[in-house]
């Protein structure tokens, strides 16, 4: 009983926690101020290929996860196969959702305020679904495999940062060939390539960690 309790919990932490960061995302899209470095490479990406987002995320995901599978199979789990599933489709509700609604971010301060929200909301989600321990999304995955990897030489902070500035090139020639570089590289872009990393461990450390371990009794280690 106790054990399903606690499996309960963490699924509902991986749940929110996803769901967070797919409507960031998406919010991050419309305040068109620059993507997240992954999206912004997945938008470029799916605007040259002439696919939906949520589609085209879905495949990234998956080639990333063959390398997971290989390196670190234990980072597979629930939240690997929501996350990848989710977040693109949920990004692009809440796009047609803002649009059906008629909200418009029309002026700086609002869409910087958006901005800002959107990006305590992707890192505040992703320490929440991490903590849970039920699997990471693959790009997740991805930089605590470097840190692994690298016997903890590369901790996760900088090798996410490492990453993230890969997404950033490839956007950066994605977007340039579909003509919409300004709407996925922009101050938003450059804020989460280097603060997404520290954020998210920060937000594990102070908050979603002692939280899960308070909620399910177990002590995270």
């Amino acid at each position: 009983m106790e054990h399903s309790k606690n499996y309960l919990i963490r699924g509902l932490a991986v749940v929110a926690g996803i769901l967070m960061v797919g409507v960031a995302v998406g919010l991050f899209k419309l305040a068109e101020m620059g993507a997240d470095p992954f999206t912004a490479m997945n938008t470029g990406i799916s605007s040259v290929l002439n696919m939906q987002f949520g589609t085209l995320q879905l495949l990234v995901n998956t080639g990333i996860l063959v390398l997971i599978f290989l390196f670190k199979r234990q980072f597979i789990g629930f939240g690997t196969i929501f996350n990848m599933v989710f977040v693109g489709y949920t990004a692009d509700f809440t796009m047609w959702l803002v649009g059906k609604l008629g909200i418009t971010f029309a002026t700086i301060p609002v869409r910087i305020s958006v901005l800002a929200a959107a990006a305590l909301l992707i890192c505040i989600g992703d320490a929440l679904y991490i903590s849970a321990d039920m699997g990471m999304a693959p790009y997740d995955a991805a930089g605590y495999v470097v840190q692994t990897l690298t016997k903890e030489k590369i901790q996760f902070r900088v090798a996410r940062i490492i990453l993230d500035s890969i997404c950033v090139g490839i956007a950066f020639f994605t977007g340039t060939q579909a003509g919409i570089l300004r709407k996925i590289i922009g101050i938003g872009t450059i804020l989460l390539t280097f603060c997404t990393g520290p954020l998210i461990q920060f937000f594990r450390v102070r908050w979603s960690d002692p939280l899960l371990s308070k909620a399910t009794g177990q002590q995270k280690e």
